[in-house]
């Protein structure tokens, strides 16, 4: 254990830059996977593969209860007032609670989807199952990501999830992929949940490393209700943002049968999805500080945070947008001739993503200065919009209807939550 020390309320563009790097990495590292996959598995193969991860996503931002979303500021806070009791009772209520509704969800997904196979006399996907597994270890790891960051080890928090992780998953398959172990759907997913296991041991031992000494010392005082009061919020807000990323790979299966138009959708988003990591990468940078200065009232600080994340992510998401528009046939081509078609929907999604890195921060200081109501209302019917938006304009027009399904919503809810943003904080 290390002896605490303050939170650097000092932004700081150059390391905001490393960070978006880290993201980078992550996603040539994944994007390599996906290739390799995209050429290796057979369409149907790829497709279970690609509805495993969507579904596991999704569950795993259900799973933690919007407690690895608290922690960056509840960690913060309890730093900045040495508030040592407060901060082991949160620890522990929070370890225990993911853990306990990680394995809940795994075994309701189990029975749900044993029983909808049965009704429609499908096969079992049981690449969804294996993955769903390692939800408990999965969940766990994201909290323990937040964790690290609000402790003031971005870089280090990054380096470990968005550098670490998807190493080990490449070298896992492409070491699968020289060896006589057939390539597949379940291997595939086997390999990620290895990996995921492998990050969690290294960011365990560095989260207990980074924990001040005197919060071992202290009693720990639960309030388990409170905090899951305001946690509540955030899960659900960033469960339905999580929706309309990632269930246009699951409304496309209900919709079709062939697998073509569930791998070509799914990595259009991925390809023009990048952009939005911008956001959410950054955001473990900037909202414990803001947090701080928001606990503080120091409202001189916070425009100043809020110009210089916009700046950042502004310039960095126009050079993303720009390659992906003139280059971005060539990137899809490298799936295979049959995924070039996805080009228009990834320009698309691109835009949507793009708004939504831009105001990525903005849900988060809504909540924080306890706004809930209108931030989940708000994007509840962005959310319900796009689900509808994804039946009705998919089976029209498939993967560019389910594109813009997912770009009108997202960019309307972003837009409107900036406008309401301005006007409060003028208030605040």
């Amino acid at each position: 254990m290390i002896q605490n020390h303050p939170l650097d309320l000092h932004p700081n563009s150059f390391r905001s830059l490393l960070m978006f790097v880290l993201a980078l990495a992550n996603y040539a590292l994944m994007y390599g996977a996906n290739i390799l996959l995209a050429r290796s598995l057979t369409v149907n193969d790829f497709d279970d593969y690609s509805v495993a991860l969507s579904i596991v996503t999704m569950l795993s931002t259900l799973a933690t209860l919007g407690l690895e979303k608290y922690a960056l500021r509840a960690v913060a806070l309890f730093r900045d007032r040495e508030d040592w009791p407060k901060f082991h009772g949160f620890w522990l209520f929070s370890l225990r609670t993911i853990s306990g509704f990680s394995l809940i969800l795994v075994a309701l997904l189990s029975f749900a989807l044993e029983a909808i196979l049965a009704i429609h006399h499908a096969d079992y996907h049981i690449a969804i199952v294996i993955y769903a597994g390692f939800l408990p270890i999965i969940a766990i790891t994201l909290f323990l990501v937040e964790v690290i960051a609000a402790h003031g080890a971005h870089l280090l928090s990054m380096a470990i999830y968005r550098l670490f992780l998807p190493l080990v998953y490449v070298l896992l398959i492409f070491g699968l992929s020289f060896s006589s172990l057939p390539l597949s759907a379940l291997t595939a997913v086997l390999c990620f949940g290895f990996a995921w296991i492998l990050t969690f041991i290294i960011i365990w031992f560095v989260t207990k490393m980074l924990m001040p000494a005197e919060v071992k010392k202290s009693i720990p005082l639960r309030h388990g209700k409170k905090w899951l009061r305001r946690s509540l919020p955030l899960v659900f807000s960033s469960l339905m943002m999580t929706v309309m990323t990632s269930s246009g790979v699951v409304i496309l299966e209900l919709l079709f049968h062939s697998g073509i138009e569930v791998g070509t959708y799914a990595i259009a988003a991925q390809t023009g999805g990048f952009i939005s990591l911008i956001g959410t990468s950054t955001n473990r940078y900037y909202l414990p500080m803001m947090v701080v200065m928001i606990d503080r009232r120091d409202k001189q600080s916070i425009q100043r945070l809020m110009n210089q994340r916009t700046w950042v992510v502004g310039g960095l998401v126009l050079i993303l947008l720009a390659i992906l528009i003139f280059s971005g046939q060539k990137i899809l081509g490298l799936f295979g001739t049959h995924f070039s078609g996805g080009h228009d929907a990834a320009v698309i999604i691109a835009v949507g993503a793009s708004i939504s890195a831009l105001f990525a921060d903005i849900p988060y200081y809504l909540q924080f200065m306890g706004f809930h109501r209108a931030v989940l209302t708000f994007t509840l019917l962005a959310t319900l919009s796009m689900l509808v938006l994804g039946f009705l304009l998919g089976a029209e027009y498939g993967v560019a209807g389910m594109a813009f399904a997912y770009m009108i919503p997202v960019v309307l809810l972003f837009i409107g939550l900036r406008i309401m943003a301005l006007q409060r904080f003028s208030r605040f």
